[in-house]
């Protein structure tokens, strides 16, 4: 990282042809010695590192060709250092795989690998070192042995590279021919797909500070682009940063892809609040969880315990969580855990007890759905096929007061586009009811339940007079497009009558509404007399639209029948002419009236009290002193 992130002048254009290697292997099989070879630098920064002469963390270090820039990142290889190299794993393209030709296939030498495959890498190149150490024979025995080991993984064995850093006379090359083919391996390497989540997903491994630029970060863009000046989401600390400048490789560049090692000068935030492992995103896209659903798949030789503690190592955060099996056959577990755990759907994962790999996985369910066991291993089922379709229509079903597709690129993968194309395909064949304006989806049977709940409340008084607004304020969980499909269904059905915007009883009796509605309110405000009640406490008790209820009003305020005191209190001119003459009348006998004193006379509570009282300060003939109000003199 170079000290000059507060003067970035450059375009930063970046390849999408660059790769990021992952270099592993068991401890002192050759894997910083490699690094060296290749560019130079060994990547190690740590004291204790170079006394050691082993990797003790995540090492960096890059190299620029003709053909692409090619990122490393060196991991440990040693048995207890195993969470560091899951840490840097995560965002690799290609694994690079050191084993050593004098000591073969090592036990981190298997782990290692068995992790890559269970992260999701797809390609590797093994390289095997110290061949000077050996015979011919021995070399061509370690070939097919590293051909066994990865027959019984997914990952794709590339090619096996041979590479020693001393020439048959045993001093150092000077132009390594190792090195040159492997570099040339790595230049025509095929770029990986990886998934894209239609949003930023980039993990910390560093946080720290630089004299003159603030705090700094580096880790890997796994999938988004990230610009200057960008705001971005801490998520663990839910604080809101602002991106400043951005380096690619010591290189400025106003905007980040993905595949590279980024380094990002961050503002609103310091490195003491930032963590390894911390997920940096736009706000709004990723919600934490206390409970995912994943499926997992053991390590040889290995078993997950139910209601067993693991270490979870997800990206590059690792902590504590509970296992709950859920279905031992397929695999299909909860994990649950004391902090928020911020999850994508299919990511890969990986479980360890203790400097054990038990297990990894890909996350099904990132966020927890308060589903019964029967239900969820189904829902499970149908994302883990990827059986969208059956997966919301079960997510709807559950949630009766509505399914949002909101966090979709969160939960599937999936854009709003491709959430709402697959809920209209389930809302035309009947299945369920969806409002695409919220991306809501409801069960249809709450959609009946609605409709019952109009005709009870038009049964219970036949003046009332609802809109879909009207009804939300009753009904807040239902969207407004599913209170006004109710609504026209209602009519449809000639259960109901419609006036303009309005819904109305069969039976109901009014000529004009607003003429009818500006005498029942007016009558109830002279009944309610000092107190009257707030005015859409009013309308919610006459069961009437809001809008239609202030229209009366103004028509009331208007014709000088109602007085509007203050913003929520609206009283009838003769109560409020009686408060005026029992307020006069206090000031004539004490001399000034203040609220203990107008208490004794009216028991109200201060807020009418204190309204009428500053009702008074608009007559001429009272001054206010303090508290108390007078008469002029």
């Amino acid at each position: 990282m170079q000290q000059n992130l507060g003067n970035l002048t450059t375009d930063g254009d970046t390849m999408d042809n660059d790769i990021i290697v992952g270099l592993c292997g068991h401890i002192d099989h050759g894997k910083t010695s490699l690094i060296r070879a290749i560019n130079g630098f060994d990547g190690d920064g740590l004291r204790e590192e170079k006394e050691r002469g082993i990797t003790l963390d995540l090492s960096f270090s890059h190299l620029r060709t003709p053909a692409r820039n090619i990122a490393f990142i060196d991991v440990p290889g040693h048995e207890k250092l195993v969470r560091q190299m899951i840490a840097g794993a995560y965002g690799i393209d290609v694994l690079l795989l050191v084993v050593a030709s004098d000591d073969g296939i090592m036990p981190q030498t298997r782990e290692h690998l068995a992790i890559a495959d269970m992260l999701g890498i797809s390609q590797c190149v093994c390289v095997l070192s110290k061949i000077d150490k050996t015979t011919p024979e021995l070399i061509d025995k370690r070939k097919a042995e590293i051909a066994e080991l990865f027959s019984a993984h997914t990952i794709a064995l590339v090619e096996i590279v041979p590479f020693a850093l001393l020439d048959s006379q045993g001093t150092e090359f000077l132009h390594n021919p190792y090195v040159e083919q492997l570099i040339a391996l790595l230049q025509s390497l095929p770029k990986p797909a990886r998934r894209d989540y239609g949003m930023v997903v980039y993990y910390i491994d560093r946080a720290f500070s630089i004299a003159g630029a603030g705090c700094v970060v580096s880790g890997t863009l796994t999938s988004g682009t990230i610009a200057k000046s960008q705001e971005l989401l801490v998520c663990e600390t839910q604080k809101q940063v602002q991106v400043r400048n951005i380096q690619i490789h010591d290189e400025p560049t106003p905007r980040a892809t993905p595949s590279h090692r980024v380094a990002l000068n961050l503002a609103h935030t310091s490195p003491h609040e930032l963590q390894r492992g911390f997920l940096l995103t736009q706000k709004g896209f990723v919600r934490g969880a206390n409970l995912i659903d994943v499926q997992v798949r053991c390590f040889e030789g290995v078993e997950i315990a139910h209601n067993a503690s693991y270490e979870l190592c997800i990206g590059a955060r690792h902590l504590p969580v509970r296992l709950n099996v859920l279905d031992e056959e397929l695999g299909l577990c909860s994990l649950s855990a004391r902090e928020p755990i911020f999850a994508l759907f299919m990511q890969p994962f990986i479980l360890r007890e203790g400097n054990v790999s038990v297990c990894g996985g890909v996350v099904l369910n990132p966020i927890n759905d308060p589903i019964k066991k029967k239900s969820k291993i189904p829902l499970l089922k149908a994302l883990l096929r990827g059986d969208f379709a059956q997966a919301f229509a079960t997510l709807t079903h559950i949630h009766r007061h509505g399914f949002g597709v909101v966090s979709s690129t969160q939960r599937f993968g999936l854009s709003h586009q491709e959430s709402s194309a697959i809920l209209h395909t389930l809302h035309e064949s009947g299945a369920v009811f969806f409002d695409p304006r919220d991306l809501v989806a409801y069960p249809l049977n709450e959609l009946e339940w609605l409709k019952n709940a109009i005709l009870d409340i038009f049964y219970k008084n036949k003046h009332a007079l609802l809109s879909a607004q009207s009804l939300q304020l009753k009904y807040k969980w239902a969207s407004l497009g599913l209170l006004q499909c109710a609504l026209d269904e209602l009519v449809a059905q000639r259960f109901i009558l419609q006036r303009d915007s309005l819904f109305l009883a069969k039976n109901n009796d009014m000529g004009d509404i607003e003429e009818f509605l500006e005498q029942k309110i007016y009558g109830l405000l002279c009944e309610q007399g000092y107190a009257p009640i707030a005015p859409y406490n009013l309308y919610d008790s006459l069961e009437i639209d809001r809008k239609l209820g202030d229209r009366i009003l103004k028509r009331l305020t208007k014709a000088q029948k109602v007085l509007r005191v203050a913003h929520n209190l609206f009283i009838s001119v003769d109560s409020m002419s009686a408060i005026v003459t029992m307020m006069r009348e206090i000031i004539h006998t004490h001399g000034y009236i203040d609220i203990a004193l107008f208490r004794q006379k009216l028991p109200l509570s201060r807020k009418y009290l204190i309204n009428y009282l500053e009702y008074l300060d608009r007559f001429g003939d009272i001054v206010k002193e303090g508290d108390r109000r007078v008469m002029r003199f």
